[in-house]
C-alpha cells in the first residue's frame, strides 16, 4: 500500500522527518527530498540552529507541478481571509481571435475597465483572477469578487462591450470555508500554459493587507550556491550525515565529525568542578 504523504513532505506514513535521522540513501527518503523540479540549493551555516542547513531555492512558477500547488494552497486561504462573497466567471469568444494567445493579450487588459466599468454602476468591487483554458486551449477568467449586489445583465453587458462576449455567470459564495477549495481546485488542475505562467492577478484592495516575508530568521553566514537540485547535492557531499527537516525545502545537516566535536564540547560543558590540592585547576 502507498503511504500517505503530507502536503508539506514532512512525513511518508512510516517516517517523521522532523526528527533526526542517519541519511545512508537519498532514494530510501523520497518524500523527504521531494522538491521544486528546477530548484537550485542554497548551503549556509544556520547560526540559529547551529547547523549547516540546505535550502532549495524554487523556480515559483505556477506551472511547475511543485511550487503551482504550493503556492496555490497557500493563495487558498489568503483569499478565504479575504472575505469574498462571490463567485463570477468571464469567457473569451474564439470567433473575435485568430488563437489563444491573442484572445488572452485583449482580455487580460480589458479587465482593469471591467472593474472600473463596475465600480461606477454598484460601488465597491474587489476580485481575484484566475486564469483557466478551456480543452480547446482558449482562456476565462473566474473572479473571486467582494461587492454588493450585482445584475447578471450588467456583467454580461458590460464585458461584452469589452470583449465580444456575452456569457458569463454570477454565483453567490454560500460557504466562505470552501472558498480555499474553489481556489485550489481550479489553480491545482491547470496544466502547462506556454503563453503565460501568470495565472492570477488581484485588485489592490482585494486583500485587505500585505503579508510581509519575514527573513532572517535563521541567521545563515556562509552562503554558497549551487545549480544542482537539493537532492543530487546531498548525495554527494552529505551521506552518513544526521538529517532533519525543518521546512518544506529546507533541511539540516550534521556531519559525523559536527556530531562528534558537540558532543565533546557538551561533555566539557557539563564537567563538575572541583578544586586539587594545592592547585587551581579543575577535573
Amino acid at each position: 500500500m502507498k503511504p500517505n504523504k503530507d502536503v508539506r513532505g514532512f512525513k511518508d506514513g512510516k517516517q517523521d522527518y522532523r526528527v533526526p535521522f542517519l541519511l545512508t540513501s537519498i532514494t530510501d527518503h523520497p518524500y523527504c527530498f521531494d522538491t521544486c523540479p528546477n530548484a537550485t540549493t542554497s548551503v549556509a551555516y544556520s547560526e540559529f540552529f547551529s547547523s549547516t542547513i540546505i535550502v532549495a531555492v524554487t523556480c515559483k512558477r505556477w506551472g511547475c507541478r511543485y511550487c503551482g500547488e504550493k503556492k496555490a494552497i497557500n493563495l487558498g486561504f489568503r483569499v478565504q481571509l479575504a472575505d469574498p462573497n462571490k463567485l463570477i466567471t468571464l469567457t473569451t469568444n474564439p470567433k473575435v481571435y485568430e488563437t489563444p494567445r491573442m484572445a488572452y493579450e485583449d482580455t487580460r487588459r480589458k479587465l482593469a475597465d471591467f472593474s472600473k466599468l463596475i465600480r461606477k454602476e454598484i460601488g465597491s468591487f474587489e476580485y481575484l483572477r484566475i486564469l483557466e483554458v478551456t480543452k480547446k486551449g482558449w482562456p476565462h477568467y473566474h473572479l473571486v469578487a467582494r461587492s454588493g449586489y450585482i445584475p447578471h445583465s450588467l456583467v454580461s453587458s458590460v464585458w461584452k462591450g469589452l470583449t465580444g462576449a456575452p456569457i458569463v455567470d454570477i454565483r453567490k459564495i454560500k460557504k466562505l470555508e470552501n472558498v480555499a477549495k474553489y481556489v485550489m481546485k481550479y489553480l491545482c488542475k491547470q496544466k502547462y500554459i506556454p503563453w503565460t505562467n501568470r495565472r492570477v492577478s488581484w485588485s489592490r484592495k482585494f486583500f485587505p493587507w500585505k503579508v510581509k516575508a519575514q527573513r532572517g530568521l535563521w541567521q545563515l553566514t556562509a552562503r554558497r550556491w549551487m545549480n544542482e537540485d537539493p537532492g543530487t547535492v546531498i548525495q554527494s557531499d552529505f551521506l552518513g550525515s544526521v538529517v532533519r527537516k525543518v521546512a518544506a525545502d529546507a533541511w539540516l545537516i550534521e556531519r559525523p565529525d559536527d556530531l562528534a566535536l558537540r558532543e565533546k564540547d557538551s561533555i566539557a560543558a557539563n564537567r563538575t568542578p572541583c578544586k586539587l590540592p594545592y592547585s587551581d585547576e579543575h577535573c
